[in-house]
């Protein structure tokens, strides 16, 4: 019976009297508290499936209790005879007792809610609802090919409405119905979508179809996967990540100007933060607690993510960056000091970081551009390096931590020698990811992201070099290749250098050739992903979208806030760019029109912005000129300023 818990009300459960049966664990109270919540309750729309897509029969082979709960091999054929007849009210099914029926419908694109149904059916006939991302028609099967979960429901006399109690990641619905003699009818099906209560939704139009259609699919990625927290797909762990999935956050601010988000994400994630100074990749979540007691008995291979860790102090710099905002990080800073301090105690004597034998944690980085664990360890310094200057070191600078800048400073030093010294090869002009080893494998190993992070933040010893950057370029065979949610560092980098059209090339090839692009209008986990598996459809790589705003439209953020800023367009073969970018003060639109070589762009900034536009030499802009930019060779640069909206039409010729 009900009963009352004793505890305080602003406390969560596990403070309370009332025993934790599962885990044995309890809260210190003066530790724990419930927070006001800081994003808005989510939008529910009713999505109607757009079809039934397939039905058939089931034969049953053993009991299907049984298969549902053991997922038993051999359980049932399936007789692809056409069951289910529409009619005015819906689908109807003729069943005779015994026999399974199964409904295959079909979503117009993925969404992420609660499925549901309604069923007019006699007392006892058992429904079981399962869900899939991908599917392939002409290939029936039971749809428990995704993860091994389904709901089931049972029946009253005569009309029944069901829904899940759990919202699902899904574009394919299907219903096995079984247990009933005589006809059932199926009404009203479909997912009651839940979505982030957007203030603003992104405003990008290009004349590109196969682009326009990649970014239409990056922002019902995002739909998909930002909405109590970022995560990486709701059709798997449902969790946040930094690492890979915190690039996001510049789509969340560019794109939506968004900061609820991005606020909430950096408070919960840093408050994975454990005992010994290292972060858990994934947080809030079940998942990274029972991986580390599996790395004390070597049970897993994945342990909290440091790379992730790294990850999460750019994710903090860039909401600083954006908002302007550190009240959101105030409790947040310690704890990357913190994570600072942890990454000095696990350097080796030859002044680099491990990347094995680490203990309960573990270096990713990426699982296809890294043949070995131990080519990770050049990427994993530089980045590490990237971070302390980039990241953390003007965060230190923004609280008064001088101390703290000056460490990193000098760490970052120390990390930057060691790398160097193991992995920079003279007569390549190239780091490479085995050079220590390449005596025993045999042949020399590059990555994308290795060479883009040592680019990006400018620590290759002089300047980026050509042999690095036309492999960036060209993307030869020895050249590993990221998986899609870290392909945006190549991009980012080939955009710093200049090299748009083969990012625009990019997301016309790969890209817009990925599978769930053009059936489910999302972006997946990797570059293929089967129909009918357990692979996600709806992951979070969604590079095309803030990579077209930051290298395409060529917005950088240079002062916190939006205070001042770069705009360095660059429009490739496109014929015609729209976007907006909405700010607290304003928006930021650029439109761009015609054929390069005699291109139009029109420019429109908000009050109390200052920006300074980069254009190539060769353009004649009745503007003041500011000379050579210093961060890009063959470009000058223009300031923009004034406590007026301006409003420029610039003529590329």
């Amino acid at each position: 019976p009900a009963m009352e818990i004793k505890g305080a009300a602003n406390k969560p459960a596990i403070c309370h009297n009332y025993g934790d049966y599962l885990g044995n664990s309890s809260g210190i109270p003066e530790d724990c508290a419930i927070r006001a919540r800081s994003v808005p309750l989510l939008r529910e729309i009713q999505i109607p499936v757009r079809s039934l897509a397939e039905s058939f029969f089931v034969k049953w082979h053993r009991p299907p209790e049984e298969y549902f709960e053991f997922e038993t091999p051999d359980a049932y054929e399936i007789d692809v005879s056409n069951q289910a007849y529409p009619n005015d009210q819906g689908w109807e099914v003729k069943l005779h007792r015994g026999q399974t029926a199964a409904m295959t419908f079909e979503l117009e694109e993925q969404v992420v809610g609660f499925p549901y149904f309604t069923i007019v059916a006699p007392a006892g006939t058992t429904v079981e609802l399962m869900v899939q991302e991908g599917h392939e028609l002409g290939k029936p099967s039971v749809m428990n090919t995704h993860f091994h979960a389904w709901t089931r429901f049972v029946c009253k006399e005569g009309v029944n409405h069901f829904e899940t109690f759990d919202f699902e990641s899904l574009r394919w619905i299907q219903l096995l119905i079984r247990h009933s003699g005589g006809t059932v009818l199926i009404q009203n099906v479909g997912v009651r979508r839940r979505i982030y209560d957007w203030e603003r939704r992104p405003e990008v139009r290009c004349s590109d179809d196969a682009i326009q259609r990649l970014i239409d699919a990056s922002v019902n990625t995002i739909y998909n996967a930002a909405q109590e927290t970022l995560v990486d797909g709701m059709g798997r762990e449902r969790q946040q990540y930094s690492g890979d999935i915190g690039h996001a956050l510049h789509a969340l601010f560019l794109a939506f100007g968004n900061t609820k988000i991005p606020a909430r994400f950096v408070n919960t994630y840093s408050q994975g933060l454990t005992k010994d100074g290292f972060f858990l990749d994934c947080w809030p979540a079940y998942d990274r607690l029972h991986r580390m007691a599996q790395r004390q008995l070597d049970l897993t291979p994945w342990g909290p993510l440091l790379d992730h860790g790294i990850g999460f102090n750019f994710d903090c710099f860039y909401y600083y960056l954006y908002s302007g905002d550190k009240t959101a990080l105030r409790e947040v800073y310690p704890r990357l000091r913190t994570f600072i301090n942890y990454l000095k105690s696990i350097q080796l004597e030859d002044g680099l970081l491990p990347v094995e034998n680490i203990g309960v944690p573990t270096v990713w980085i990426d699982h296809e551009a890294y043949p070995l664990q131990r080519h990770k360890q050049c990427v994993f310094n530089l980045y590490a390096v990237g971070m302390l200057r980039r990241a953390f070191a003007p965060l230190a600078t923004a609280f008064e931590d001088v101390e703290a800048r000056s460490f990193a400073l000098e760490f970052s030093n120390e990390l930057l020698e060691a790398t160097t010294k193991a992995f920079w090869s003279e007569a390549d002009q190239c780091f490479i990811d085995n050079l220590p080893w390449i005596g025993e494998e045999g042949y020399k190993k590059w990555a994308d992201r290795t060479i883009a992070t040592a680019y990006l933040y400018d620590l290759f010893p002089e300047g980026m070099p050509t042999p690095a950057l036309q492999m960036l370029n060209d993307c030869p065979e020895e050249m590993g290749l990221s998986y899609p949610a870290n392909a945006g560092w190549r991009l980012w980098a080939l955009g710093k250098a200049g090299k748009i059209q083969a990012v625009l090339d990019d997301f016309r090839g790969r890209w817009n050739d990925m599978s769930s692009v053009g059936l489910n209008n999302t972006l997946q986990e990797g570059w293929s992903v089967k129909p009918d598996s357990n692979g996600q459809w709806s992951h979070l790589p969604v590079a095309p979208l803030y990579v077209l705003y930051m290298h395409v439209v060529g917005i950088q953020v240079l002062e916190p806030g939006f205070r001042k800023i770069e705009i360095r367009p660059q429009l490739g073969d496109l014929e015609s760019l729209h976007a907006v970018i909405p700010l607290a003060v304003g928006q930021i639109v650029i439109s761009a029109t015609g054929s390069k070589g005699n291109r139009v762009i029109d420019l429109q900034l908000p009050a109390e912005i200052e920006a300074i536009l980069i254009v190539p030499e060769r353009e004649e802009l009745m503007l003041p000129d500011l000379g050579k930019s210093a961060t890009y060779p063959g470009y000058k640069q223009f300031s923009l300023s004034g406590k007026e909206e301006v409003r420029l039409e610039l003529k590329f010729t």
